[in-house]
């Protein structure tokens, strides 16, 4: 197959605008109080659009069933049917809560999928119901469900096959050649179109959850390291105060000692749920499991204090200010950076349609990053 067919995934037309206003209009004060609204404000209305229900609507309508993204009763319904007569199985608890109106999450990744299948999906309009409908960037094919679902959708394979590979792939060990970069993998499963080639390839080159999730551990705590030996250079406290001090560099504030006197938070909910806190982050020292939500925000909101309090120290060392050429390409690198990062682990590239990665490429696009997300969270 000629990988030059496969659409660019990482940026498009649904991506394009957000993009753009995100990372290359020219940077913000920080204390603007103007600025801060504005960005929570387009946050909040990423947040609150009902864009996954208007998605299955949308294509229900194109399967020849009427209905609107209000008619939840009908796309339960016809969901409920289709899991069975195209899956094989009932439509799991977490999907109808999706249809009644809870945010779709990425915990099993596979029930995105199986979604995209129930509702007769192709490969291209799989990854355009990612982008659009459920805020993300779909088939990391370092994750091996991802590289399943990648494969079958590509070669237009039945959902017995999808079934089948994941069944034969439980046991796979680990194995060192999963370090494979995402772009070689994707051109060696667009290139094979035999199952047993596939599941040997599949064998040495993709992350089972649990290496999946070790990996993320790993370069998580490698974080934490980094920013706590930042702040015993900054500071005399006892180590056993770290783990406090560790949330507070991030966020600005220490999560378990708050007082906001019964006021509520302003932040989109995608923003605030999951975010760091002292109970977290020791699981993950101690390398305790934690969810798919709470590993990939700590190694946001990492990279992005460690990135940026170091561009501080340099900054000290110089006799004029930052420009905002400079701001920007900075930010493009740090980008890159942590693309890398949640690439490496198999999870989701940042997208800027999704409100909490929008929040951080707006914190990141000011004159002063690390001040600008304390600010933001001071509305958390």
């Amino acid at each position: 197959m000629n990988t030059e067919n496969y659409p660019e995934l990482e940026r498009n037309e649904y991506t394009e605008f957000i993009f753009g206003e995100t990372c290359l209009e020219d940077p913000t004060d920080p204390q603007s109080a103007e600025a801060l609204t504005s960005w929570i404000e387009r946050a909040v209305e990423l947040d609150a659009r009902p864009v996954f229900l208007e998605g299955v609507c949308e294509r229900l309508n194109q399967l020849g069933i009427s209905c609107t993204a209000e008619d939840t009763d009908i796309m339960l319904a016809e969901i409920r049917r289709r899991y069975k007569e195209c899956l094989g199985f009932p439509c799991p608890r977490t999907v109808q809560e999706w249809i009644k109106g809870s945010m779709p999450g990425f915990t099993s990744i596979k029930n995105n999928y199986d979604l995209c299948y129930a509702l007769e999906m192709d490969f291209n309009q799989t990854a355009i119901f990612f982008h659009k409908h459920y805020l993300s960037m779909p088939f990391n094919a370092k994750a091996k469900v991802d590289a399943v679902f990648l494969y079958c959708l590509y070669h237009h394979k039945p959902y017995s096959v999808v079934a089948e590979l994941l069944e034969k792939s439980n046991g796979f060990v680990s194995q060192e050649k999963a370090h494979t970069s995402t772009a070689q993998i994707k051109a060696a499963i667009f290139d094979t179109d035999d199952d047993e080639q596939f599941l040997r390839y599949l064998s040495e080159h993709c992350y089972d959850n649990e290496q999946q999730f070790q990996t993320a551990r790993a370069l998580v705590n490698e974080e934490i390291n980094k920013l706590k030996e930042k702040i015993r250079l900054e500071s005399s406290s006892e180590n056993n105060r770290l783990n406090s001090m560790t949330i507070a560099a991030m966020l600005g504030y220490k999560y378990q000692l708050r007082n906001k006197d019964g006021m509520e938070s302003v932040l989109p909910k995608r923003f605030t749920d999951s975010l760091p806190k002292d109970v977290t982050l020791g699981q993950i020292i101690r390398g305790e499991k934690v969810s798919y939500e709470v590993l990939r925000k700590y190694l946001v909101l990492l990279k992005f204090c460690n990135y940026y309090r170091d561009a501080e120290k340099a900054d000290k060392s110089r006799s004029t200010a930052i420009n905002k050429y400079e701001v920007n390409s900075r930010l493009m690198d740090f980008y890159g950076e942590l693309n890398r990062a949640l690439n490496q682990c198999g999870f989701s590239l940042i997208y800027p349609l999704h409100p909490f990665d929008c929040l951080v490429l707006y914190c990141a696009n000011t004159f002063d990053p690390i001040l600008s997300m304390h600010l933001l969270n001071e509305r958390n």
